[in-house]
């Protein structure tokens, strides 16, 4: 199940998912040698010797989904390639677009299937440096899970360990702010006051950007910086509150490639979001 991998592990099975996909597009679809005029009395430059004479269009649109999909998510890790490495995967990137959109053809579809292999190891060597043996858990909270069950170690049950990072964004923050003084329930109101309070409590018991340990084995963070939407999926908007709450999810995520950063929320928009930008997702109502 994806819910109990890292995000490395998801970009790693989505690499077999992409593969799957362009080796039965490579296995529908057949090369053909040009005809290349022999005469002497000619010079042929850059004709290129092989063309597909068959197509597979059905699984190329496929494949070209699922490696867009893998990739948005991948190059947020790229920028942490050395230059070499950089390079390597550059030119993957470009082979991999070149064999899905089935433009120069190769020699041999078994020359394809080896070289798609080759070019994918590329990738699974870079994503092998940031794993980790022991994963780290980061549970994030969005403003009406943390308002439902403010207290950290209501979210024990999620993990098998009892030591993990709770971590509050600044829109949740925002959030919570912005319903204390304009929810039309007074009660509700209170209620969020009464968590404001809570946090603030934290606070003093430490420095909260650092971390504090609650409960002996939590630690409890809040991160005051604002998401880079410079740097991160481009089909996350900036004013929306929710695409806020995954873009900083998602930094974090890509800080720890090799751990387990858990979103938890009831709200089905937010955990689609939440998924295709390969974060875990935990519904708050299974808290209860």
């Amino acid at each position: 199940m994806t819910e109990n991998l890292s995000y490395i592990e998801k970009l790693e099975l989505q690499i077999d998912e992409f593969v799957k996909v362009i080796n039965d597009m490579l296995d529908n679809s057949s090369i053909s040698h040009k005809r290349i005029n022999r005469d002497p009395s000619y010079i042929v430059i850059g004709v290129h010797p092989f063309s597909w004479s068959k197509k597979d269009e059905k699984n190329q649109i496929k494949a070209k989904n699922l490696y867009e999909k893998f990739n948005s998510n991948f190059e947020l890790l790229r920028v942490q390639a050395n230059p070499t490495l950089l390079k390597k995967i550059q030119k993957s990137d470009k082979w991999i677009e070149n064999i899905i959109d089935q433009n120069k053809a190769p020699g041999s579809i078994q020359s394809a299937k080896s070289n798609l292999l080759s070019n994918v190891n590329v990738y699974k060597e870079f994503l092998s440096f940031f794993k980790v043996e022991n994963k780290s858990v980061f549970i994030i909270p969005d403003t009406n899970s943390i308002i439902q069950f403010p207290e950290p170690k209501s979210y024990r049950i999620i993990t098998e360990s009892k030591n993990f990072n709770f971590i509050i964004l600044p829109t949740v923050l925002s959030e919570l702010d912005k319903l204390k003084l304009t929810h039309r329930s007074d009660d509700f109101r209170k209620k969020v006051n009464s968590v404001i309070k809570r946090l603030k409590g934290f606070r003093k018991q430490g420095n909260i950007l650092d971390g504090v340990t609650v409960d002996k084995s939590i630690l409890v963070k809040m991160i005051a910086t604002e998401p880079n939407f410079d740097r991160t999926l481009n089909w996350l908007d900036s004013n929306n509150n929710d695409d806020r709450i995954i873009a900083n999810a998602l930094e974090l995520q890509v800080s720890y490639p090799g751990d387990k950063v858990i979103l938890i929320t009831s709200d089905i928009n937010l955990q689609n979001k939440a998924e295709l930008a390969n974060l875990t997702v935990f519904d708050t109502d299974d808290l209860e």
